[in-house]
């Protein structure tokens, strides 16, 4: 009987522990409820508790089954003791780590803590990640109540263990209940439901509401990580959708009626007459989002630089990000190719070379360079750059060890002082160049240079709304430098944001996520106009080739939108996907849930999947073929050999 009374105290002590971390991401996150009713907390607490007791079940199966048979012999050995006491702190200690990086992670990517939170650690960046966590004083707070609840856990789990060394003899057919009642009680929580003519516990049972934080409120973080590292382990994740119908789906949206025969999206543009011999400087701004300039509504004035230009350019109001990493950003935009996750996909052995926007423009006499604001082996930006095209890189190894900001590099006003130099030194090369360069500023931990540099002109602001600010003035800055170059006039500028920043919504990406400007600015070829209809990241470089009016081969998916329209723009953000149009926005996950259909330009959260099946179905297959057939691209196959090699 003892087993049974020191198994449901250990369990209780799990419980509140994950009751705290539960009730802290609420707190953090409160604003995010949005009207929602007491009631609905509290059935996501409830829920919550289905998917704590899962987890803590599957975590007490062996200690269980150890305590069981200490029950029947009559005592608890110390060595026994001693083991639970190590095993359960461990595991405890690695369990409430995740809760307490949840909170932080879901603030920053508005889903709960999963296995791609791993993939800076896996491509060799923790040093980046833990300066990042140990100078952001918001995210040391958060190692507090991780420190505080874990040493309450063990002083109390040791208390328990101690005071139930002695355990009492005979009584075998009690103890025998005891066991049994355990054994089922284990069982089904580690099912997460009585009923067999169900599937056990799944994500989707987290789903009661169309809040979209408190869908997710319910869910263990230990839960998703361990179910989204099972899900990593194929990244196939569309393995149902038959590759050659994908590919022909493809094809049909890209306009592809014959040919391909050396590469499967292979088409030739043709343009008439000699090509624009224009430079192109590609700027991919950090975590710039739509709803920050005042074109898209905010009326904080934080971007006039950006906002002058929109007026003045070939602008893309409706112009969305592959994915929700800078890295992703990097190359769909260079590559115009999809961004799967998980996994970087600037890394890869051996490393691909792509039909890239800079190989082409390299192929056709430009020279051309990157400028980054961080360390050469940072995400193998610089690796994928130079096996892309790209013939010099700038990075941190190049740059005066004083300059250095903070974990990221350089501040964004030096970057683009490193840029000039580096564009007066490709043009003076007699050959038009092509150059990309990567801002880091607007990135947490935010950090304001000197105030001879720059003084903000909202000091009231927020400390992110002021690094927008700052991030803005430094392009108007760098334009008035580059304004007083000869290349200036016959200079291509482009300004897009690598990806969004996720902000509060009833939709499972945020849209303010993927949402970004993309800006095309020349005041000597282009006439400045607003491009209304969606566009995708990966649609940069077929409009580039446009405006330069240069002939090349696409073997990509992307298209000139200036010719050729898009249908839907799609992106992913950890394991869920999104297809959205003008007026409709799809979203699911790898696993089928969560699937639903929304009329977002005026916030509406009804779920239209039922009154609009055939939009929603024909939404899926054009984004699920798009992303199977990059991944059957990618494989390791004889027949891409051509262009991916």
């Amino acid at each position: 009987m003892k087993s049974l009374k020191i198994s449901a105290k250990i369990y209780l002590l799990f419980l509140a522990v994950f009751f705290v971390f539960r009730l802290l991401l609420l707190l953090v996150n409160i604003g995010r409820l949005d009207g929602a009713t007491f009631g609905e907390v509290c059935t996501a607490f409830l829920i919550g508790w289905k998917f704590d007791t899962n987890v803590v079940c599957f975590i007490m199966a062996l200690p269980v089954l150890l305590l069981i048979i200490a029950d029947f012999v009559g005592k608890m050995p110390k060595f026994l003791r001693l083991f639970l006491i190590v095993f359960l702190s461990v595991v405890s200690t690695a369990a409430f780590l995740v809760c307490g990086a949840d909170i932080p992670y879901y603030s920053e990517f508005v889903t709960r803590f999963n296995v791609a939170a791993f993939n800076e650690f896996g491509n060799g960046n923790t040093g980046n990640v833990l300066k990042m966590i140990f100078t952001e004083p918001r995210l040391i707070l958060y190692i507090i109540p991780v420190i505080v609840l874990t040493a309450l856990f063990i002083w109390l789990l040791t208390k328990i263990l101690n005071k139930n060394l002695v355990f009492e003899k005979g009584k075998y057919w009690q103890k025998a209940l005891s066991a049994v009642i355990l054994v089922v009680l284990i069982f089904f929580g580690m099912r997460g439901r009585i009923d067999f003519a169900r599937r056990p516990l799944i994500l989707n049972d987290a789903f009661f509401c169309r809040n979209h934080f408190l869908n997710q409120l319910g869910l263990n973080p230990n839960y998703v990580l361990i179910r989204s590292a099972g899900e990593k382990l194929n990244n196939d994740y569309f393995s149902d959708v038959d590759e050659k119908q994908a590919l022909a789906e493809v094809r049909r949206q890209l306009g592809i009626a014959g040919g391909g025969e050396d590469f499967p999206l292979s088409r030739k543009i043709e343009y008439d007459g000699e090509p624009r011999k224009f430079n192109v400087v590609l700027v991919l701004m950090e975590s710039m989002k739509a709803s920050n300039l005042g074109h898209f509504g905010n009326g904080r004035g934080i971007t006039p630089v950006l906002d002058s230009l929109c007026d003045n350019a070939l602008f893309f109001n409706n112009f969305y990000s592959q994915n929700t990493r800078t890295c992703y950003g990097i190359f769909s935009t260079l590559v115009s190719y999809p961004a799967m996750w998980p996994g970087n996909p600037l890394y890869a052995t051996p490393l691909r070379k792509y039909e890239s926007l800079p190989s082409v423009l390299s192929q056709n006499g430009y020279s051309t360079g990157a400028v980054i604001p961080h360390e050469r082996y940072y995400d193998n930006i610089y690796g994928f750059c130079l096996a892309n095209g790209v013939d010099t890189v700038l990075a941190l190894e190049d740059y005066p060890k004083g300059e250095v900001a903070n974990t990221w590099g350089i501040p964004d006003h030096l970057l683009f002082d490193h840029s000039i130099a580096l564009l007066d030194a490709l043009d003076a090369k007699g050959r038009p160049f092509f150059a990309t360069l990567l801002t880091v500023s607007n990135h947490l931990p935010f950090v304001l240079p000197d105030k001879k540099i720059y003084t903000p002109r909202h000091p009231d602001y927020s400390d992110e709304e002021k690094e927008i600010e700052y991030a803005d003035f430094c392009i108007g800055r760098f334009l008035a430098e580059a304004a007083t170059k000869p290349w200036y006039d016959s200079t291509i500028f482009v300004f897009l944001g690598d990806h969004g920043k996720a902000s509060d919504s009833p939709y499972p990406i945020s849209l303010d996520f993927v949402h970004v400007p993309l800006i095309i600015y020349c005041p000597a070829l282009i006439e400045p106009r607003t491009y209304d209809s969606v566009a995708s990241q990966i649609d940069v470089f077929p409009v580039l080739m446009g405006v330069l009016q240069m002939s090349y081969n696409n073997s990509t998916f992307g298209v000139d939108l200036l010719s050729q329209p898009r249908q839907y723009a799609y992106f992913m953000n950890g394991d869920k996907y999104g297809v959205v149009d003008e007026e409709w926005y799809y979203t699911c996950d790898f696993q089928g849930n969560g699937e639903g259909l929304y009329h977002y330009p005026d916030n509406d959260t009804a779920n239209y999947l039922t009154a609009k099946p055939d939009k929603a179905a024909e939404m899926k297959k054009y984004g699920v073929s798009n992303w199977k057939t990059a991944i059957t691209l990618n494989g390791n196959r004889m027949e891409v050999s051509r262009f991916l090699r």
